[in-house]
Protein backbone atom coordinates (compact mmCIF):
# COMPACT_ATOMS: atom_id res chain seq x y z
CA UNK A 1 0.00 0.00 0.00
CA UNK A 2 2.99 2.27 1.35
CA UNK A 3 4.91 1.96 -2.02
CA UNK A 4 1.70 2.12 -4.35
CA UNK A 5 1.12 5.44 -2.68
CA UNK A 6 4.42 7.09 -2.68
CA UNK A 7 4.23 5.64 -6.56
CA UNK A 8 1.10 7.82 -7.29
CA UNK A 9 2.49 10.61 -5.27
CA UNK A 10 6.06 10.54 -7.68
CA UNK A 11 4.25 10.59 -11.08
CA UNK A 12 1.85 12.99 -10.08
CA UNK A 13 4.30 15.23 -8.90
CA UNK A 14 6.51 14.86 -12.25
CA UNK A 15 3.41 15.95 -14.26
CA UNK A 16 2.21 18.88 -12.27
CA UNK A 17 5.85 19.87 -11.25
CA UNK A 18 6.94 19.76 -14.94
CA UNK A 19 3.53 20.35 -16.86
CA UNK A 20 4.27 23.98 -17.62
CA UNK A 21 5.51 25.74 -21.22
CA UNK A 22 9.08 26.34 -19.61
CA UNK A 23 9.79 22.51 -18.94
CA UNK A 24 8.18 20.44 -20.49
CA UNK A 25 4.94 21.36 -22.83
CA UNK A 26 3.91 17.77 -23.55
CA UNK A 27 2.85 17.29 -19.95
CA UNK A 28 0.75 20.26 -19.28
CA UNK A 29 -2.41 18.94 -21.05
CA UNK A 30 -1.96 16.19 -18.73
CA UNK A 31 -1.26 18.12 -15.35
CA UNK A 32 -4.36 20.30 -16.89
CA UNK A 33 -6.80 16.96 -16.69
CA UNK A 34 -5.24 14.22 -13.78
CA UNK A 35 -2.21 15.62 -12.37
CA UNK A 36 -3.72 16.59 -9.07
CA UNK A 37 -6.03 13.43 -9.04
CA UNK A 38 -3.39 11.09 -9.28
CA UNK A 39 -2.14 12.64 -5.94
CA UNK A 40 -5.76 13.45 -4.25
CA UNK A 41 -6.82 9.52 -5.08
CA UNK A 42 -3.66 8.67 -2.85
CA UNK A 43 -4.18 10.70 0.19
CA UNK A 44 -7.65 10.45 0.52
CA UNK A 45 -7.20 7.46 2.18
CA UNK A 46 -5.55 9.33 5.42
CA UNK A 47 -8.47 9.66 8.04
CA UNK A 48 -7.38 12.84 9.46
CA UNK A 49 -7.18 16.15 8.17
CA UNK A 50 -3.61 16.88 9.54
CA UNK A 51 -2.60 13.95 7.55
CA UNK A 52 -3.51 14.99 4.38
CA UNK A 53 -3.12 18.43 5.05
CA UNK A 54 1.33 17.77 5.66
CA UNK A 55 1.13 15.23 2.96
CA UNK A 56 -0.29 18.29 0.38
CA UNK A 57 2.05 20.84 1.89
CA UNK A 58 5.07 18.79 1.21
CA UNK A 59 4.20 17.83 -2.57
CA UNK A 60 2.96 21.35 -3.96
CA UNK A 61 5.97 22.91 -1.60
CA UNK A 62 8.33 20.64 -3.67
CA UNK A 63 6.74 21.44 -6.80
CA UNK A 64 6.74 25.34 -6.11
CA UNK A 65 10.55 24.33 -5.75
CA UNK A 66 11.10 23.18 -8.96
CA UNK A 67 8.65 25.71 -10.83
CA UNK A 68 10.33 28.52 -8.91
CA UNK A 69 13.94 27.00 -9.42
CA UNK A 70 15.29 30.14 -11.09
CA UNK A 71 15.09 31.79 -7.77
CA UNK A 72 18.09 29.68 -7.14
CA UNK A 73 19.90 32.24 -9.53
CA UNK A 74 22.23 34.22 -6.75
CA UNK A 75 24.97 36.04 -8.59
CA UNK A 76 23.02 39.60 -8.95
CA UNK A 77 20.82 38.74 -6.49
CA UNK A 78 22.85 37.39 -3.18
CA UNK A 79 22.14 34.57 -0.91
CA UNK A 80 18.66 36.16 0.46
CA UNK A 81 16.58 35.44 -2.68
CA UNK A 82 17.33 31.31 -1.12
CA UNK A 83 15.33 32.42 1.69
CA UNK A 84 12.77 34.55 -0.47
CA UNK A 85 12.90 30.93 -2.43
CA UNK A 86 12.19 28.75 0.24
CA UNK A 87 9.64 30.83 1.56
CA UNK A 88 7.44 30.97 -1.37
CA UNK A 89 7.51 27.46 -1.83
CA UNK A 90 6.04 26.96 1.93
CA UNK A 91 3.36 29.48 1.71
CA UNK A 92 2.58 28.12 -1.52
CA UNK A 93 2.54 24.30 -0.29
CA UNK A 94 0.67 25.37 3.17
CA UNK A 95 -2.16 26.74 0.87
CA UNK A 96 -2.72 23.54 -1.52
CA UNK A 97 -2.32 21.87 2.29
CA UNK A 98 -5.35 23.68 3.47
CA UNK A 99 -7.22 23.04 0.26
CA UNK A 100 -6.62 19.33 0.24
CA UNK A 101 -7.72 19.16 3.74
CA UNK A 102 -11.42 19.43 1.84
CA UNK A 103 -10.50 16.17 0.27
CA UNK A 104 -13.05 13.94 1.88
CA UNK A 105 -11.53 10.53 3.50
CA UNK A 106 -13.17 7.65 2.21
CA UNK A 107 -16.46 9.29 0.71
CA UNK A 108 -17.43 10.20 -3.09
CA UNK A 109 -17.16 13.61 -3.87
CA UNK A 110 -20.20 15.58 -4.95
CA UNK A 111 -20.40 18.25 -7.65
CA UNK A 112 -20.84 21.08 -4.26
CA UNK A 113 -17.82 20.24 -2.95
CA UNK A 114 -15.72 19.55 -5.85
CA UNK A 115 -17.05 23.79 -6.88
CA UNK A 116 -15.85 24.69 -3.69
CA UNK A 117 -12.78 23.69 -3.38
CA UNK A 118 -11.90 24.74 -7.48
CA UNK A 119 -13.17 28.20 -5.90
CA UNK A 120 -11.45 28.27 -2.91
CA UNK A 121 -7.80 27.30 -4.75
CA UNK A 122 -8.75 30.12 -7.37
CA UNK A 123 -9.72 32.57 -4.18
CA UNK A 124 -6.12 31.82 -2.95
CA UNK A 125 -4.41 32.55 -6.55
CA UNK A 126 -6.01 35.90 -6.79
CA UNK A 127 -4.92 36.64 -3.34
CA UNK A 128 -1.69 36.57 -3.97
CA UNK A 129 -1.58 39.23 -6.34
CA UNK A 130 -2.28 41.95 -3.87
CA UNK A 131 0.95 40.30 -1.09
CA UNK A 132 3.39 42.99 -1.15
CA UNK A 133 4.10 43.90 -4.87
CA UNK A 134 2.01 40.72 -5.39
CA UNK A 135 2.84 37.33 -6.78
CA UNK A 136 1.90 35.87 -9.58
CA UNK A 137 4.01 33.01 -10.52
CA UNK A 138 3.41 29.42 -11.89
CA UNK A 139 -0.34 29.55 -12.08
CA UNK A 140 -2.15 26.45 -11.89
CA UNK A 141 -4.28 27.79 -14.73
CA UNK A 142 -1.12 28.45 -17.17
CA UNK A 143 -0.39 24.51 -17.70
CA UNK A 144 -2.90 25.21 -20.45
CA UNK A 145 0.15 25.53 -22.54
CA UNK A 146 -1.90 24.72 -26.03
CA UNK A 147 -2.44 27.36 -28.36
CA UNK A 148 -6.24 26.53 -28.58
CA UNK A 149 -6.67 25.74 -25.10
CA UNK A 150 -5.48 29.06 -23.63
CA UNK A 151 -8.18 30.93 -25.58
CA UNK A 152 -10.31 30.12 -22.81
CA UNK A 153 -8.92 32.88 -21.17
CA UNK A 154 -10.88 35.00 -22.86
CA UNK A 155 -13.64 34.36 -20.38
CA UNK A 156 -12.33 34.55 -16.94
CA UNK A 157 -8.72 35.22 -17.74
CA UNK A 158 -5.91 32.63 -16.16
CA UNK A 159 -7.41 32.47 -13.04
CA UNK A 160 -10.29 31.40 -14.92
CA UNK A 161 -8.21 28.47 -16.17
CA UNK A 162 -6.80 27.74 -13.03
CA UNK A 163 -10.19 26.75 -11.66
CA UNK A 164 -10.66 24.93 -14.29
CA UNK A 165 -7.37 22.62 -14.15
CA UNK A 166 -8.57 22.21 -10.70
CA UNK A 167 -12.32 21.17 -11.19
CA UNK A 168 -11.51 19.02 -14.23
CA UNK A 169 -9.06 17.05 -11.83
CA UNK A 170 -11.72 16.25 -9.51
CA UNK A 171 -14.06 14.91 -11.29
CA UNK A 172 -11.63 13.00 -12.99
CA UNK A 173 -10.83 12.15 -9.00
CA UNK A 174 -14.53 11.25 -8.72
CA UNK A 175 -14.47 9.30 -11.95
CA UNK A 176 -11.14 7.06 -10.56
CA UNK A 177 -13.96 6.31 -7.24
CA UNK A 178 -17.34 6.03 -8.60
CA UNK A 179 -15.97 4.24 -11.77
CA UNK A 180 -18.39 3.72 -15.25
CA UNK A 181 -18.10 5.09 -18.88
CA UNK A 182 -20.46 7.53 -18.20
CA UNK A 183 -18.38 9.11 -15.53
CA UNK A 184 -15.46 8.80 -17.06
CA UNK A 185 -16.92 10.68 -20.28
CA UNK A 186 -17.71 13.29 -18.58
CA UNK A 187 -14.75 13.66 -17.42
CA UNK A 188 -13.24 13.58 -20.70
CA UNK A 189 -15.89 16.08 -22.39
CA UNK A 190 -14.60 18.69 -19.81
CA UNK A 191 -11.02 17.99 -20.29
CA UNK A 192 -11.53 18.96 -23.85
CA UNK A 193 -13.63 21.92 -23.36
CA UNK A 194 -10.81 24.41 -23.14
CA UNK A 195 -9.93 22.87 -26.83
CA UNK A 196 -12.74 22.96 -28.35
CA UNK A 197 -13.63 26.63 -27.33
CA UNK A 198 -10.30 27.43 -28.63
CA UNK A 199 -10.52 25.85 -31.70
CA UNK A 200 -13.82 27.85 -32.60
CA UNK A 201 -12.49 30.90 -31.15
CA UNK A 202 -9.68 30.99 -33.61
CA UNK A 203 -11.58 29.98 -36.47
CA UNK A 204 -13.95 32.65 -35.68
CA UNK A 205 -11.33 35.33 -35.44
CA UNK A 206 -8.96 34.63 -38.23
CA UNK A 207 -12.07 34.72 -40.70
CA UNK A 208 -12.51 38.40 -39.32
CA UNK A 209 -9.03 39.54 -39.21
CA UNK A 210 -7.84 41.43 -42.92
CA UNK A 211 -4.25 42.24 -44.11
CA UNK A 212 -5.41 46.09 -44.08
CA UNK A 213 -4.11 46.47 -40.55
CA UNK A 214 -0.46 45.40 -40.30
CA UNK A 215 1.65 47.55 -37.86
CA UNK A 216 5.09 47.35 -38.32
CA UNK A 217 7.87 47.59 -34.76
CA UNK A 218 11.76 47.51 -34.65
CA UNK A 219 12.19 45.56 -31.07
CA UNK A 220 15.74 45.87 -29.68
CA UNK A 221 17.28 43.66 -27.15
CA UNK A 222 20.29 44.57 -25.74
CA UNK A 223 21.53 41.38 -24.85
CA UNK A 224 23.56 42.85 -21.59
CA UNK A 225 24.21 41.18 -18.22
CA UNK A 226 23.60 43.39 -14.84
CA UNK A 227 27.45 44.10 -14.51
CA UNK A 228 27.68 44.70 -18.09
CA UNK A 229 25.00 47.73 -18.27
CA UNK A 230 25.80 49.25 -14.40
CA UNK A 231 28.37 49.26 -12.34
CA UNK A 232 28.13 46.70 -9.49
CA UNK A 233 30.65 46.93 -6.95
CA UNK A 234 33.22 43.77 -7.75
CA UNK A 235 32.07 43.69 -10.99
CA UNK A 236 33.58 46.96 -12.31
CA UNK A 237 35.26 45.47 -15.32
CA UNK A 238 32.82 44.13 -17.28
CA UNK A 239 30.97 47.42 -16.84
CA UNK A 240 30.49 48.51 -20.98
CA UNK A 241 30.64 52.55 -21.57
CA UNK A 242 27.34 54.05 -22.03
CA UNK A 243 28.64 55.38 -25.38
CA UNK A 244 29.24 51.66 -26.30
CA UNK A 245 25.89 50.47 -25.32
CA UNK A 246 24.33 53.22 -26.97
CA UNK A 247 26.74 52.41 -30.33
CA UNK A 248 25.71 48.75 -29.98
CA UNK A 249 21.75 50.05 -29.41
CA UNK A 250 22.52 52.25 -33.11
CA UNK A 251 24.45 48.86 -34.74
CA UNK A 252 21.81 46.94 -34.39
CA UNK A 253 19.22 49.78 -35.45
CA UNK A 254 21.24 49.88 -38.81
CA UNK A 255 20.99 46.59 -39.74
CA UNK A 256 17.06 47.63 -40.56
CA UNK A 257 17.73 50.95 -41.49
CA UNK A 258 15.84 50.27 -45.16
CA UNK A 259 12.52 49.15 -43.15
CA UNK A 260 10.19 51.97 -42.29
CA UNK A 261 8.82 50.54 -38.61
CA UNK A 262 5.83 52.70 -37.20
CA UNK A 263 7.50 51.96 -33.96
CA UNK A 264 10.99 51.24 -32.41
CA UNK A 265 11.05 49.86 -28.56
CA UNK A 266 14.20 49.62 -26.66
CA UNK A 267 13.69 48.01 -23.51
CA UNK A 268 13.05 48.52 -19.27
CA UNK A 269 16.32 50.55 -18.20
CA UNK A 270 17.99 50.19 -21.86
CA UNK A 271 20.69 52.38 -20.85
CA UNK A 272 22.68 53.38 -17.86
CA UNK A 273 22.03 57.25 -15.85
CA UNK A 274 18.33 58.97 -15.33
CA UNK A 275 16.65 60.37 -18.57
CA UNK A 276 17.83 63.84 -18.26
CA UNK A 277 21.19 63.18 -16.88
CA UNK A 278 24.00 65.24 -18.86
CA UNK A 279 26.13 62.53 -19.53
CA UNK A 280 27.31 62.71 -22.79
CA UNK A 281 29.21 65.15 -25.14
CA UNK A 282 27.31 66.39 -28.02
CA UNK A 283 30.17 65.83 -30.48
CA UNK A 284 30.72 62.38 -29.24
CA UNK A 285 27.28 61.52 -30.12
CA UNK A 286 27.29 63.32 -33.08
CA UNK A 287 30.60 61.54 -34.20
CA UNK A 288 28.78 58.30 -33.24
CA UNK A 289 26.04 58.54 -35.43
CA UNK A 290 28.25 59.81 -38.10
CA UNK A 291 30.11 56.59 -38.16
CA UNK A 292 27.00 54.44 -38.32
CA UNK A 293 24.78 55.78 -40.56
CA UNK A 294 27.45 58.06 -42.59
CA UNK A 295 26.17 61.75 -43.59
CA UNK A 296 23.04 62.31 -41.93
CA UNK A 297 21.31 66.12 -41.62
CA UNK A 298 22.16 67.56 -38.57
CA UNK A 299 18.35 68.31 -38.67
CA UNK A 300 17.50 65.22 -36.65
CA UNK A 301 19.16 66.06 -33.44
CA UNK A 302 17.27 68.10 -31.45
CA UNK A 303 17.34 71.73 -31.34
CA UNK A 304 19.80 72.56 -28.25
CA UNK A 305 22.44 74.94 -29.21
CA UNK A 306 22.43 78.34 -29.09
CA UNK A 307 23.37 80.52 -31.91
CA UNK A 308 26.25 81.62 -29.90
CA UNK A 309 26.53 78.47 -27.95
CA UNK A 310 29.75 76.60 -28.33
CA UNK A 311 28.75 73.07 -29.42
CA UNK A 312 32.36 71.09 -27.99
CA UNK A 313 31.13 72.41 -24.42
CA UNK A 314 27.40 70.95 -24.74
CA UNK A 315 26.34 67.69 -22.74
CA UNK A 316 23.14 65.66 -23.78
CA UNK A 317 21.09 63.15 -22.10
CA UNK A 318 19.16 59.49 -22.90
CA UNK A 319 16.22 61.61 -24.22
CA UNK A 320 18.56 63.34 -26.98
CA UNK A 321 19.87 60.13 -28.29
CA UNK A 322 16.51 58.83 -28.23
CA UNK A 323 14.85 61.49 -30.23
CA UNK A 324 18.03 61.83 -32.38
CA UNK A 325 16.78 58.03 -33.27
CA UNK A 326 13.29 58.73 -33.96
CA UNK A 327 13.86 61.66 -35.94
CA UNK A 328 16.14 59.50 -38.54
CA UNK A 329 13.63 56.79 -38.79
CA UNK A 330 10.75 59.09 -38.00
CA UNK A 331 9.52 56.57 -36.08
CA UNK A 332 8.18 56.40 -32.70
CA UNK A 333 9.85 55.06 -30.39
CA UNK A 334 9.34 53.63 -26.35
CA UNK A 335 11.80 53.43 -24.39
CA UNK A 336 12.90 52.75 -20.49
CA UNK A 337 14.64 54.50 -18.49
CA UNK A 338 14.62 55.45 -14.76
CA UNK A 339 13.47 58.90 -14.32
CA UNK A 340 13.97 61.48 -11.31
CA UNK A 341 12.25 65.00 -10.41
CA UNK A 342 13.72 67.86 -8.21
CA UNK A 343 11.66 66.84 -5.46
CA UNK A 344 13.17 63.81 -4.56
CA UNK A 345 11.20 61.05 -6.13
CA UNK A 346 12.29 58.94 -8.45
CA UNK A 347 10.79 56.01 -11.63
CA UNK A 348 11.13 53.41 -13.35
CA UNK A 349 9.65 54.49 -16.45
CA UNK A 350 9.12 54.38 -20.27
CA UNK A 351 8.96 57.32 -22.64
CA UNK A 352 6.95 57.85 -25.58
CA UNK A 353 8.79 60.04 -28.40
CA UNK A 354 7.31 61.17 -31.89
CA UNK A 355 9.56 62.54 -34.71
CA UNK A 356 10.29 65.69 -34.42
CA UNK A 357 7.91 66.69 -32.03
CA UNK A 358 8.79 68.31 -28.93
CA UNK A 359 6.23 66.19 -26.75
CA UNK A 360 7.38 63.54 -24.43
CA UNK A 361 4.76 60.98 -22.47
CA UNK A 362 5.90 59.08 -19.39
CA UNK A 363 3.91 56.04 -17.87
CA UNK A 364 5.60 55.17 -14.46
CA UNK A 365 5.83 51.63 -13.29
CA UNK A 366 3.46 50.69 -10.91
CA UNK A 367 4.03 47.58 -9.41
CA UNK A 368 7.18 47.86 -7.92
CA UNK A 369 9.73 44.57 -6.84
CA UNK A 370 10.38 44.61 -3.45
CA UNK A 371 14.32 45.06 -2.41
CA UNK A 372 14.95 45.93 -5.54
CA UNK A 373 12.89 48.77 -6.58
CA UNK A 374 11.65 49.31 -3.30
CA UNK A 375 11.96 48.70 0.31
CA UNK A 376 8.80 47.12 1.95
CA UNK A 377 10.65 47.64 5.63
CA UNK A 378 12.90 49.86 6.72
CA UNK A 379 14.92 47.30 8.84
CA UNK A 380 15.85 45.54 5.64
CA UNK A 381 18.10 49.19 4.22
CA UNK A 382 21.20 46.79 6.07
CA UNK A 383 20.52 43.72 3.83
CA UNK A 384 20.08 45.86 1.00
CA UNK A 385 23.40 47.98 1.58
CA UNK A 386 25.61 44.87 1.12
CA UNK A 387 24.44 44.88 -1.99
CA UNK A 388 24.54 47.91 -3.19
CA UNK A 389 21.20 49.24 -3.21
CA UNK A 390 20.80 52.68 -1.84
CA UNK A 391 17.98 54.16 -3.89
CA UNK A 392 14.63 53.66 -4.49
CA UNK A 393 11.53 53.90 -7.33
CA UNK A 394 8.30 55.80 -6.44
CA UNK A 395 5.11 53.98 -7.92
CA UNK A 396 3.59 55.15 -10.64
CA UNK A 397 -0.29 56.09 -10.12
CA UNK A 398 -2.07 55.36 -12.89
CA UNK A 399 -2.36 54.06 -16.43
CA UNK A 400 -1.36 55.99 -19.52
CA UNK A 401 -2.03 55.86 -22.76
CA UNK A 402 0.72 56.86 -25.94
CA UNK A 403 -0.63 58.35 -28.81
CA UNK A 404 0.54 58.20 -31.53
CA UNK A 405 -0.25 56.06 -34.67
CA UNK A 406 -2.36 53.71 -32.86
CA UNK A 407 -2.90 54.40 -28.74
CA UNK A 408 -0.40 52.34 -27.53
CA UNK A 409 -0.60 50.91 -23.35
CA UNK A 410 2.26 50.49 -21.81
CA UNK A 411 3.78 47.73 -18.95
CA UNK A 412 7.06 47.66 -17.23
CA UNK A 413 8.86 43.94 -17.08
CA UNK A 414 6.96 42.42 -13.92
CA UNK A 415 3.41 44.50 -14.27
CA UNK A 416 2.81 42.62 -17.19
CA UNK A 417 1.81 39.54 -14.65
CA UNK A 418 -0.95 41.11 -13.35
CA UNK A 419 -4.18 40.48 -15.81
CA UNK A 420 -5.88 43.60 -14.45
CA UNK A 421 -3.27 46.24 -14.34
CA UNK A 422 -2.55 45.47 -17.96
CA UNK A 423 -6.64 45.58 -18.40
CA UNK A 424 -6.89 49.34 -17.48
CA UNK A 425 -4.98 50.31 -20.28
CA UNK A 426 -7.19 48.88 -22.61
CA UNK A 427 -10.49 49.93 -21.09
CA UNK A 428 -8.83 53.22 -21.22
CA UNK A 429 -8.31 52.87 -25.18
CA UNK A 430 -5.15 51.26 -25.71
CA UNK A 431 -5.21 49.46 -29.33
CA UNK A 432 -1.58 47.66 -29.05
CA UNK A 433 0.20 46.40 -25.74
CA UNK A 434 3.58 47.73 -25.52
CA UNK A 435 5.95 46.10 -22.36
CA UNK A 436 9.66 46.95 -21.76
CA UNK A 437 11.21 43.97 -19.91
CA UNK A 438 14.79 43.23 -18.08
CA UNK A 439 14.55 39.65 -16.65
CA UNK A 440 18.93 39.86 -17.12
CA UNK A 441 18.99 39.45 -13.17
CA UNK A 442 18.03 35.63 -14.16
CA UNK A 443 19.90 35.33 -16.84
CA UNK A 444 21.02 31.65 -17.02
CA UNK A 445 17.42 30.57 -15.79
CA UNK A 446 13.72 29.52 -16.87
CA UNK A 447 12.67 33.27 -15.84
CA UNK A 448 12.19 35.11 -18.48
CA UNK A 449 10.20 32.08 -20.70
CA UNK A 450 7.70 31.92 -17.72
CA UNK A 451 7.85 35.39 -17.80
CA UNK A 452 7.01 35.62 -21.87
CA UNK A 453 3.91 32.94 -20.88
CA UNK A 454 2.09 35.87 -19.21
CA UNK A 455 2.61 38.26 -21.93
CA UNK A 456 0.30 35.32 -24.93
CA UNK A 457 -3.03 35.46 -21.76
CA UNK A 458 -2.68 39.60 -21.52
CA UNK A 459 -3.25 39.63 -25.71
CA UNK A 460 -5.97 36.68 -25.13
CA UNK A 461 -7.46 38.22 -22.27
CA UNK A 462 -8.06 41.36 -24.16
CA UNK A 463 -8.59 40.90 -27.14
CA UNK A 464 -5.31 42.99 -28.50
CA UNK A 465 -2.08 42.16 -29.94
CA UNK A 466 1.25 42.68 -27.44
CA UNK A 467 5.08 43.88 -28.80
CA UNK A 468 7.52 43.58 -25.74
CA UNK A 469 10.99 44.39 -25.68
CA UNK A 470 13.90 42.75 -23.30
CA UNK A 471 17.25 43.11 -22.64
CA UNK A 472 17.73 39.59 -21.92
CA UNK A 473 14.35 37.79 -22.04
CA UNK A 474 12.00 36.81 -25.21
CA UNK A 475 11.98 40.25 -27.57
CA UNK A 476 8.35 39.05 -29.36
CA UNK A 477 5.31 39.93 -31.20
CA UNK A 478 2.10 38.79 -30.23
CA UNK A 479 -1.12 38.38 -32.08
CA UNK A 480 -4.29 39.20 -30.45
CA UNK A 481 -5.16 35.53 -30.11
CA UNK A 482 -2.17 35.13 -28.22
CA UNK A 483 -0.31 33.77 -31.15
CA UNK A 484 4.02 34.46 -31.77
CA UNK A 485 4.43 36.12 -34.97
CA UNK A 486 8.27 36.39 -34.38
CA UNK A 487 10.35 36.42 -31.38
CA UNK A 488 14.81 36.65 -30.44
CA UNK A 489 14.73 34.16 -27.73
CA UNK A 490 17.55 34.93 -24.17
CA UNK A 491 19.82 32.43 -25.32
CA UNK A 492 21.19 31.08 -29.14
CA UNK A 493 22.11 27.50 -29.00
CA UNK A 494 25.07 27.59 -27.10
CA UNK A 495 23.56 29.42 -23.81
CA UNK A 496 25.22 32.84 -24.84
CA UNK A 497 22.55 35.82 -24.52
CA UNK A 498 21.25 36.57 -28.19
CA UNK A 499 21.33 40.94 -29.11
CA UNK A 500 20.08 42.46 -32.01
CA UNK A 501 17.03 43.65 -33.48
CA UNK A 502 13.64 42.39 -34.76
CA UNK A 503 11.66 43.55 -37.28
CA UNK A 504 8.42 42.29 -37.62
CA UNK A 505 4.52 43.47 -38.67
CA UNK A 506 1.60 42.24 -36.71
CA UNK A 507 -2.32 42.50 -37.32
CA UNK A 508 -4.21 45.35 -35.37
CA UNK A 509 -7.05 43.27 -35.22
CA UNK A 510 -9.16 43.81 -31.85
CA UNK A 511 -12.31 42.28 -30.41
CA UNK A 512 -13.48 42.80 -27.08
CA UNK A 513 -13.79 39.75 -24.35
CA UNK A 514 -16.03 39.01 -21.61
CA UNK A 515 -12.47 39.05 -18.99
CA UNK A 516 -12.42 42.77 -20.63
CA UNK A 517 -16.18 43.38 -19.26
CA UNK A 518 -15.57 41.62 -15.80
CA UNK A 519 -11.66 41.36 -15.30
CA UNK A 520 -10.33 38.88 -12.42
CA UNK A 521 -13.90 40.06 -10.81
CA UNK A 522 -16.06 37.26 -12.74
CA UNK A 523 -14.13 34.37 -11.42
CA UNK A 524 -13.59 35.87 -8.22
CA UNK A 525 -17.49 36.61 -7.77
CA UNK A 526 -18.18 33.26 -8.95
CA UNK A 527 -15.44 31.23 -7.11
CA UNK A 528 -16.62 33.44 -3.51
CA UNK A 529 -20.51 32.56 -4.72
CA UNK A 530 -19.69 28.21 -4.63
CA UNK A 531 -17.72 28.92 -1.97
CA UNK A 532 -19.89 30.65 -0.06
CA UNK A 533 -22.54 28.16 -0.79
CA UNK A 534 -20.77 25.32 0.41
CA UNK A 535 -19.87 27.00 3.42
CA UNK A 536 -23.33 27.69 4.39
CA UNK A 537 -25.33 24.22 3.28
CA UNK A 538 -22.36 21.37 3.97
CA UNK A 539 -23.94 20.38 7.07
CA UNK A 540 -27.44 20.39 5.66
CA UNK A 541 -27.05 18.30 2.88
CA UNK A 542 -23.80 16.59 4.04
CA UNK A 543 -21.62 18.01 1.38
Amino acid sequence: MRAEIFLQGLISFLIVAFGMPSFAPILGPIAAALGYAIFWRAIRIYPFAKQRFWRACLWYGCISLIQLSWMTAIEYQGFYILFVWLSLSLWLGMQFGLLSVLIPYNRSLKLPRILAIAALWTLFEWSRYYFLCGYSWNLSGIAFCNTSAIQFAAIFGVLGLSFWVIFVNLIGLRSFLKKGIANYLIWLGLAFVPYLFGWGHIFYHEKHMTEDKQFSCLLVQTGLLPSEKTPIQGKIRAFISPYEQWRKILVHLKEHQDKSPDLIVLPEAAVPFSSETNAYEFKVVEQIFFEIFGEIPNRIFPEILSPYGDPSTFRVTNLFWAQSIANLYESEIVLGLDHAEEGGNSYNSAFHFIPFSTELTRYDKRVLMPLAEYLPFRWLMPLVKNYGISDFFTPGTNASLFYGKVPLSASICYEETFPDKVREGRLNGGKLFVNVTNDGWYSSSRLPSQHFEHAKFRAIENGIPLIRSCNTGVTAVVDSLGRCIDRIDQHDGKKKLQSGALFASVNLYEYSTPFLFWGNWGIVFLSGLFFGIFLCFKKQFHW
